[in-house]
């Protein structure tokens, strides 16, 4: 029999993770294919990516100079045509292709920066479900006339830890 006041505490944690009736990160609504799945995951990656940044961050660090998602804009699923020159595929190439932008913020003495990051994100399914192949991110560049910065691979960074967490999730709740 539960105490008034483990109700009590039940009901506090409750509304934590509800405001006006909202839940911070929904339960997934499970389709088929990847481009009905994405505006999901788009939705809750700021969610999942500043949990994994806080994770990483050390206490006793004296400066804080992490980035936060503020926003996950929405997907372009029109592909780059990637040619397999080097060898023929044995099986069909099932990867799925989205391109995305993240906005930052950073807060460094009392000063606030804002970054957009673009990524293009590749994933395939698998035998439990949607999996990552590869996450390439670059910084937008603001300054006319700065040279591009290239691409990166951010896989383990952040928002591909975030993403990876977020289809683990997604996986777990709709299984195929």
């Amino acid at each position: 029999m539960l105490s008034r006041k483990k109700i009590a505490a039940i009901a506090m944690c409750s509304a934590c993770f509800s405001f006006w009736g909202m839940e911070a990160i929904a339960a997934p609504i499970c389709v088929n294919s990847f481009p009905e799945m994405m505006p999901q995951l788009l939705a809750d990656l700021p969610s999942y990516s500043n949990r994994v940044i806080q994770r990483a961050r050390k206490l006793e660090r004296q400066e804080d100079t992490f980035s936060y998602v503020i926003e996950a804009g929405l997907p372009d699923f029109r592909p780059l045509a990637l040619k397999q020159q080097q060898f023929t595929p044995s099986a069909a190439d099932t990867t799925e292709q989205v391109f995305f932008s993240t906005l930052n913020r950073q807060y460094i003495k009392n000063q606030t920066i804002t970054l957009e990051n673009h990524h293009w994100l590749f994933v395939t399914p698998s035998s439990q479900g949607w999996a990552v192949v590869h996450l390439l991110s670059a910084l937008h560049q603001t300054e006319p006339g700065a040279i591009a910065i290239p691409p990166r691979n951010a896989t383990n960074g952040s928002v591909g830890k975030a993403i990876q967490l977020w289809l683990r999730d997604y996986n777990a709740y709709c299984p195929e």
